[in-house]
């Protein structure tokens, strides 16, 4: 069931970016006077991810109108099955209502928000604010070490601005299940564990077999919830999601935001950003750094000791997207090499923290 808002439902197919003119533009601009009267717009692809397509239109004005030069376009996917992930997930809808509803209270760096549509096809579109020159940034690389302290302060900013979001019953749209990693109960891993493992069989080592066996056998250990509050969370919170500059880092990509908690992001960013020495000698600098600003954002019942425990129990999660992903969305080559590099990253992760341990406790403890 759609979980979009009845004012960005558009009642007529969607154009897909190629099709989108001048008029159709003005039609769904959100009003709010920062961009004029569009006279003409050049349509210029920027690239298709795993889960969607986005563009970016060049904009002419009429006479006497301003505004910016151009403006970033997100469009469903035209893969059947990663448009079928997407509505299983109310993907699509999840990052309109973002941008709709949150990000002016979110408390983190985005893009501006310009207007949404969606149609009753599952097809959608997404005018955002274009941030160039702003670079994304690269998994395989990581982020310098202040980009990084950046990610995580911002992430404790936006995590703060929605403490304890199970009280709030607005936020109840964002519920994708009361388990401790959003959308991946315990039978998506078990499915698509043994799909990956044949496809990538040859480029697997012992200890990756180890680890996500031993996750599909004990799951329930991993997804039973957290004794601490719920927030709201990004959940695929990594360096190909941000816009750097040298003195800003934006956070894109909010399909997946829900109710969670608030470690998964920066368990999933720390251990997937960095080879295993690179991480350890930089994450209990960066756990200090987000719990500080946590604190500063009026967090203070949240230990340092309790947020160690809740970042070693997330170090499953990038094993749950890596695994998932990689056999529930479109295939492509460099998706390959990011998931086989994901899944060793995060198994050196559960390694280091000794997370199998939680997979012995019976569920729940």
């Amino acid at each position: 069931m759609s979980i979009a808002p009845a004012d960005l439902i558009h009642p007529t197919p969607l154009p897909r970016p190629e099709q989108v003119d001048a008029d159709w533009l003005n039609s769904l601009l959100s009003g709010d006077g920062s961009v004029g009267k569009v006279a003409a717009v050049t349509v210029t692809p920027v690239g298709a991810g795993q889960i969607g397509e986005t563009a970016r239109f060049a904009l002419t004005y009429v006479p006497g109108a301003t505004g910016p030069a151009s403006l970033i376009g997100k469009f469903a996917s035209t893969d059947p099955a990663s448009r079928e992930v997407a509505r299983g997930w109310s993907l699509y809808e999840r990052e309109l209502r973002f941008y709709h509803e949150l990000a002016p209270r979110a408390g983190i760096a985005t893009p501006r928000y310009h207007g949404a549509r969606m149609d009753g096809e599952g097809s959608f579109i997404l005018l955002l604010e274009d941030l160039a020159p702003a670079a994304p940034g690269d998994q395989f690389k990581g982020l310098a070490r202040d980009q990084m302290g950046q990610a995580v302060a911002e992430a404790a900013r936006l995590h703060a601005a929605f403490w304890d979001a199970d009280a709030d019953p607005a936020l109840a749209w964002l519920d994708a299940g009361h388990i401790a990693q959003p959308f991946y109960q315990p039978e998506i891993f078990r499915a698509t564990w043994p799909a990956f493992r044949d496809r990538y069989g040859a480029q697997l080592e012992p200890r990756h077999l180890r680890v996500c066996d031993a996750l599909a056998e004990r799951y329930e250990s991993y997804a039973a919830p957290l004794s601490s509050p719920r927030c709201v969370t990004h959940n695929d919170y990594r360096p190909d999601n941000m816009l750097l500059l040298p003195d800003r880092l934006t956070v894109v990509d909010w399909q997946s935001v829900a109710l969670g908690w608030n470690a998964v992001d920066i368990a999933y960013l720390i251990g997937g950003a960095y080879g295993a020495a690179e991480r350890q000698g930089v994450e209990d600098d960066l756990l200090r750094h987000y719990h500080a600003e946590l604190t500063r954002c009026g967090i203070t019942d949240y230990s340092f000791a309790q947020l160690r425990a809740d970042y070693r129990h997330f170090t499953f999660a990038g094993i749950n997207v890596a695994v998932g992903a990689a056999m529930l969305v479109k295939r492509t080559e460099r998706g390959d090499r990011l998931f086989l590099t994901m899944l060793d990253r995060f198994v050196s992760h559960v390694i280091d923290q000794d997370a199998l341990g939680i997979l012995r406790q019976p569920a729940g403890v």
